[in-house]
This record gives structure tokens, sequence and C-alpha cells, in this order.
């Protein structure tokens, strides 16, 4: 759990993971540098199993993504943003069973429901659940989310983890996972992404242009390269006469 100022979240984020009814987990906090009360909060639950890390400076969101890999040591790893929830008890359980059941699989996600900053529904998003369909569709749009994958330790060491892309630097890892074992996503809607509504243009350009860079490398690897590669060209203009234009 990567966390930078989300105090108002990160009670919520935390008890979801602590409440799982797999409990053989340890909950890796890397704080980069809130100035808020999050150190406050994460004290306040009394769980051994809970190892928090604050950094003084505020670095960018890729350099920690690499350091929390680096302090797992479990046979799987799971991935939950300080303002996402796992939204059942049942989560990390299901999903351990199947990674357990299926070992050549990589990394299992679930189907999310979306929620606003106070937490109310806006709709709830499926993914193809099998390798063969995920495979097919993964450059067109990604098949996870984030915040409800559970990823094989051991695949992931054959990585080298996160690439030091500045956006979409999930989708990176998802592919190069995915050159070395299967996917599957587990049909049940067992997290909750939160939306921020202050995504500015800019933001959306740049997030657009990382992944017209991130699906160039894995081109040969995945099926439908030049159609993401129109679609995302395409998005791409659409952005920027919009924002030049204020369409």
């Amino acid at each position: 759990m990567l966390t930078y100022n989300r105090a108002t979240f990160i009670k919520e984020a935390v008890s979801s993971v602590l409440n799982q009814s797999y409990q053989n987990l340890e909950l890796i906090i890397i704080d980069d540098g809130s100035t808020d009360n999050t150190a406050e909060l994460v004290s306040s639950f009394k769980d051994t199993r809970i190892k928090y890390y604050r950094e003084e400076v505020n670095r960018n969101l890729i350099v920690r993504r690499k350091q929390s890999l680096s302090y797992a040591t479990g046979q799987y790893i799971a991935i939950i943003d300080s303002d996402d929830v796992w939204d059942s008890t049942e989560k990390l359980a299901l999903q351990v069973n199947f990674l357990e059941a299926n070992p050549n699989c990589a990394v299992a996600g679930t189907f999310i429901t979306t929620i606003n900053s106070d937490g109310a529904e806006l709709k709830k998003v499926t993914y193809e659940i099998t390798d063969k369909t995920i495979r097919s569709k993964i450059l067109l749009r990604n098949q996870f989310a984030h915040s409800s994958v559970l990823i094989r330790k051991s695949a992931l060491d054959q990585t080298g983890g996160y690439s030091p892309f500045s956006a979409a630097e999930d989708l990176d890892l998802f592919l190069k996972l995915g050159r070395i074992g299967s996917f599957a996503n587990i049909p049940l809607f067992l997290t909750k992404y939160r939306v921020h509504n202050n995504g500015e243009s800019t933001d959306k350009l740049r997030l657009v242009l990382f992944i017209l860079s991130i699906i160039k490398v894995h081109k040969n690897h995945y099926k439908n390269y030049r159609l993401a590669w129109l679609k995302y060209s395409l998005y791409r203009q659409y952005i920027t006469l919009k924002r030049t234009f204020g369409i």
C-alpha cells in the first residue's frame, strides 16, 4: 500500500486488508512523505502484521512502487492503493485458492465497483476472465484494476518489477507478467476503486502517451496491437484538440 496525504481514506483501506478471512499476511505501507495525520492513523492499528515505512521526502509514485516490492517476502503479493477498498472479506482467500489451484497463473484480479470521494457507488466494471480473452483485449484496455490483483512473487521476480514509466506502470507490469505465466480474473465484485474528479486534460494526455509507449514495447507478444495503437492515437488527438480549442 502506497500513500501520500490520504488520511481521509487510509483507515478504510487498512481495515479492509486486516479484516480478510485469509489472515496469513503482512501489510507493507510506504508513506511517501505525507504531511497530514497519516502516521497517527496507521499507528492506531495495533496489529503486528502492519509494516509502516515513512519517507521524509516525497519522491514519486514509480520510485515508491519499486521500493514497496522490495520489502515483500510472501509467496504472493497483493496491491491496494490507500484510497481503495477490498470489498469482501473473502477477496484474498478466493485469490490464494485460485493461484494454488492454477500454478501457471502469474496474476489474478477481480471485477471492481468504482466509487467517488464520498464512497458512493458509480458503476460496476467487469473484465475478461480467461487467459485467452484477457490476452486478446489487454492492449486495447487494461484488463486488471491495480488494487484488485494478487501476483505470484516467483513470476514477479522474473520481470524486474515496475519499469520507469511515470504513468500506466501497472499495465506494463501486467504485460511483463503475462509473458511468464497466465492471466485470470475472478468474476466477482471484490474491490472498490475510488475515482477522484480532479483529472486535467494534461494528465490524460500524459497517460495516453505512456500507454502508447508501453503497447509498443509489448506489441510482438499480444494481439490487436494495430487496433490498440489506432485507438490511443485517436484519443491522443481528441485530447489535444479539446485542450487547444476548449471543446
